[in-house]
């Protein structure tokens, strides 16, 4: 499961299951050209293959103890290729009556706050853009969604601020994407620093939630019930799969990854 936040040397949070890198140009150039050779590879990756690895994915998520237990959980939605495909996971969840929310990215407005730990002050600062994870009401809802400018299938405006909001109502298991994984749960994104940055204000929701409830309770932290952090579930073609992902203080581990050619692999706590 993902950690909780460790103070370091100057008494600022930051994410346990992270291991401290200096953060520097070279990391980033690291980063840069190990997205530009897994996307190279991925280019020339048949659909078939494509086809037959994300079902295979999706056999092993449907049966993983973490998805079962899961009451509400986002789930990535694909782009028309270069990924693992989650259009029938959505379904499959949906089906299974468990409450399913998807990504929506808008502009940060000004008034936003920016989030204070050293995980993205490594990053230099928060990235110019929201992402959020709002609900799905139902399966006719889903099939609704109309393509954006990259192929994938996206929350329409209208009706938008009557979705659930996930960093609220709490999400017990993210599907994430990414461009490469490692064995040891690194993940290499797509550079925007999304999903990063939705993790650290989700913890940092959850922190305040729980100073507010010991105030409210007169009761120490270590006796309210905390709200946990989600699984984190990453889903990888084997093509994605590389010895190395360099990573900062921004990058949170996943908990478990699960590849094309059938593995599951489980970060122990």
């Amino acid at each position: 499961m993902t950690s909780d936040l460790l103070l370091d040397s100057t008494g600022v949070p930051t994410p346990r299951s992270i291991t401290p890198m200096t953060v520097a140009p070279t990391l980033h150039t690291a980063k840069r050209a190990l997205r530009t050779k897994v996307k190279g590879i991925l280019k020339t990756l048949p659909a078939d293959s494509i086809r037959a690895q994300s079902d295979t994915i999706l056999r092993t998520v449907l049966n993983l103890p973490e998805y079962k237990n899961a009451r509400s959980l986002s789930i990535y939605l694909s782009m028309p290729k270069g990924e693992v495909t989650t259009g029938a996971l959505v379904t499959a969840s949906l089906e299974a009556g468990k409450q399913v929310f998807v990504p929506y990215i808008h502009r940060q407005p000004p008034s936003h706050p920016i989030a204070s730990s050293a995980s993205l002050a490594a990053s230099a600062s928060a990235p110019p853009s929201l992402m959020d994870m709002l609900s799905l009401s139902s399966l006719s809802d889903f099939q609704g969604f109309q393509p954006d400018s990259w192929g994938i299938p996206t929350i329409p405006e209208d009706g938008r601020s009557e979705r659930q909001d996930g960093l609220k109502a709490g999400l017990d298991l993210i599907i994430m994407p990414g461009v490469a994984f490692s064995e040891e749960f690194k993940r290499c994104g797509h550079g925007k620093g999304f999903y990063d940055y939705f993790l650290t204000r989700y913890n940092q929701a959850r922190q305040a939630e729980e100073v507010k409830e010991e105030e409210a309770s007169g009761v120490e932290t270590s006796q309210v019930r905390q709200r946990k952090m989600p699984v984190l579930v990453a889903l990888a073609l084997k093509e994605q799969m590389v010895e190395e992902v360099p990573t900062d203080l921004s990058d949170w581990y996943m908990d478990v990854v699960v590849t094309g050619d059938g593995r599951c692999l489980r970060r122990e706590a």
